[in-house]
């Protein structure tokens, strides 16, 4: 079986022209190895072991607007805003397209490039994250968010006497 990870363990040396080279050696790490790395970390190792798989439709990009704004744009030309579902929940943004995009019998494709199929599609988000707002833009589905971390939530500073 082949190692999961390898690590480099470097070492300088000294070579016959006083120049430094590097010497390097391996170590192999099991699958027994990986949980050490995620000390304290037990939601994350689950969702990186857990992932769904991602099949890429529709693309998306997701920008940060100032300090604590957030703004996710999808590609969904042609559906309208009708057939398009957005929930927040457990810390789970969830994009769903619910209905099917039907073309016309007297339509016939030559390229069909630009898909109309269902589709969902989920961010994992922080936990003070709010949904402000959603709006289509230009065959953009644009989705507004804000992280609003209460003030008990806020890390408290004292002065030293």
């Amino acid at each position: 079986m082949p190692p999961f990870l390898t690590t480099t363990e470097r070492s300088r040396r000294v070579s016959r022209k006083g120049a430094w080279s590097k010497k390097m050696t391996t170590q192999q790490l099991s699958m027994a190895d990986l949980p050490k790395f995620f000390l304290g970390f037990d939601r994350m190792h689950d969702q990186f072991l857990n992932n769904d798989f991602d099949n890429g439709y529709p693309r998306y990009n997701v920008i940060k607007c100032g300090e604590t704004g957030y703004l996710i744009e999808l590609a969904i030309p042609g559906w309208d805003k009708k057939d398009i579902e957005i929930s927040l929940h457990q810390n789970l943004l969830s994009i769903k397209g619910t209905r099917k995009q039907t073309t016309k019998d007297e339509e016939v494709y030559l390229h069909k490039g630009l898909s109309g199929k269902c589709f969902t599609r989920t961010f994992k988000v922080g936990e003070y994250i709010e949904l402000l707002t959603a709006y289509m833009a230009r065959g953009l589905l644009c989705i507004e968010l804000e992280e609003r971390v209460p003030a008990e939530a806020m890390p408290k500073y004292v002065n030293i006497k």
